[in-house]
C-alpha cells in the first residue's frame, strides 16, 4: 500500500520537472521534494545514474517500508531517467542526536535498490560537471536547490569573489569558468580537494584559484588588514552548525546566533558597491523576512536589495532563503 501511494506521488513529482526531464545539460536535480511535493520527510534527488533515497525519522517509515520506497523510485526512475541505482540515507531533524556517528548505510557501496555505483560519479549543471559521490556519508558533494543562484552569480562576472564555507566549491567552479578570480574558504582540507577536483573536471587549472583551509571569521579577520584582500561579491552558506575544533583553529558555530557577526566581519573586505549573497536552510532564519532583518541590523542600514532567481522548480518545500544586498 505504501509503495502504491508513493509510486502515484512520484510520478506527479516527475511530471511537474518534464523539462528538468528532458534536459540535456543537467543530470543533477531533486525528484520528490518532502512535503512541497507531499511526501513528508522523503526526499530523492537524480544524481546522474544514480538516486539518493533521503528519508528523515518523522517520516515514519520502517526498514521495509523504505525497501519499498527505493525499489518503486527505482521501477519509474529507471524507466523516465535510466536511474540505475536508488541509495538511501536516513536522516534524523536533530542532527545533534547522531553524536557524531553517520548510519551505516550512509557508507554502504550496496544501494538499497538496484546496482552499486562507481564511488565517485559526475554529474551536469547546466553544463557544467561536478562531483558527487553516492555513498560517502550524508551529503553528496552538491547542493541543488543553489542550481540556478550559481548560474546567476557567474553571470554578473564580478572581478573578485569570496566563497566563505566553500565546501566542495560549487558556487566557484561556474564562476571560474566565467573568468572570475575566486577565492574558497573551508575548515575541511578534504572538501576543498574536492573543489580542486571539480575545478579539474571542467578544464580549469586549480592552481588558478585560491583555497585556504581555514574559520571563515578567522579569515575575515586576517583579511580586513590586508588592502590587496578586497572583493566584489561575499558569498555567505553557512551551515546551521559546527562543532569547534580547538587545534586548528576552528570556532563552534551556531546560524542563529553567529550570523550577524559574520555579516559584519564580510562587509570589511568588500569593495565599495560590492554584493553580499547571503543564504541558509536553518529554520529559524529561513522564515519570512528574518534573515534580510538580520542583515539589515548587522549592517546598521538598510542595504540595496537585488533580485535573485526564485528557488528552481524541482525545490518546492519551504524553508531556504538567499539574498543578495550590495553594500556602499
Amino acid at each position: 500500500m505504501i509503495a502504491r501511494a508513493f509510486d502515484t506521488r512520484l510520478r506527479t513529482a516527475l511530471a511537474r520537472r518534464e523539462a528538468l526531464a528532458t534536459a540535456s545539460d543537467t543530470t543533477a536535480w531533486r525528484v520528490l521534494d518532502g512535503a512541497g511535493d507531499g511526501v513528508p520527510g522523503v526526499y530523492l534527488d537524480r544524481l546522474g545514474p544514480a538516486a539518493i533515497l533521503s528519508v528523515y525519522d518523522d517520516a515514519r517509515l520502517g526498514h521495509d517500508a523504505v525497501t519499498a520506497t527505493a525499489r518503486a523510485s527505482l521501477d519509474v526512475l529507471g524507466d523516465a531517467l535510466g536511474v540505475q541505482s536508488v541509495y538511501v540515507k536516513p536522516f534524523a531533524r536533530d542532527r545533534s542526536r547522531l553524536g557524531g556517528d553517520l548510519p551505516d548505510e550512509s557508507r554502504e557501496a550496496t544501494p538499497r535498490a538496484g546496482v552499486a555505483q562507481p564511488e565517485a560519479l559526475a554529474v551536469d549543471e547546466h553544463g557544467v560537471r561536478f562531483e558527487v559521490r553516492p555513498y560517502d556519508g550524508l551529503s553528496t558533494g552538491l547542493f541543488l536547490e543553489h542550481r540556478e543562484h550559481r548560474r546567476a552569480l557567474a553571470a554578473w562576472r564580478p572581478a573578485r569573489v569570496l566563497n566563505l564555507f566553500a565546501y566542495t566549491c560549487g558556487f566557484a567552479v561556474p564562476l571560474a569558468l566565467a573568468g572570475v578570480q575566486v577565492t574558497n574558504v573551508d575548515v575541511s582540507a578534504r572538501y576543498l580537494d574536492w573543489g580542486r577536483r571539480n575545478a579539474a573536471l571542467n578544464g580549469l587549472d586549480p592552481a588558478a584559484m585560491r583555497f585556504f583551509r581555514r574559520d571563515a571569521l578567522a579569515f575575515l579577520t586576517q583579511a580586513a588588514r590586508k588592502r590587496e584582500e578586497r572583493f566584489d561579491l561575499v558569498i555567505l552558506d553557512p551551515p546551521t552548525f559546527g562543532a569547534a575544533d580547538p587545534r586548528r583553529g576552528v570556532s563552534a558555530w551556531r546560524a542563529v546566533d553567529d550570523y550577524p557577526a559574520l555579516v559584519r566581519a564580510a562587509v570589511t573586505v568588500l569593495t565599495p558597491g560590492g554584493r553580499l549573497f547571503a543564504a541558509t536552510n536553518t529554520r529559524e532564519l529561513a522564515e519570512e523576512g528574518v534573515l534580510a532583518a538580520l542583515v539589515e541590523s548587522a549592517l546598521g542600514g538598510r542595504p540595496r536589495w537585488q533580485a535573485l532567481p526564485p528557488w528552481p522548480d524541482d525545490v518546492r518545500e519551504p524553508g531556504r532563503v538567499a539574498a543578495v544586498c550590495v553594500v556602499p
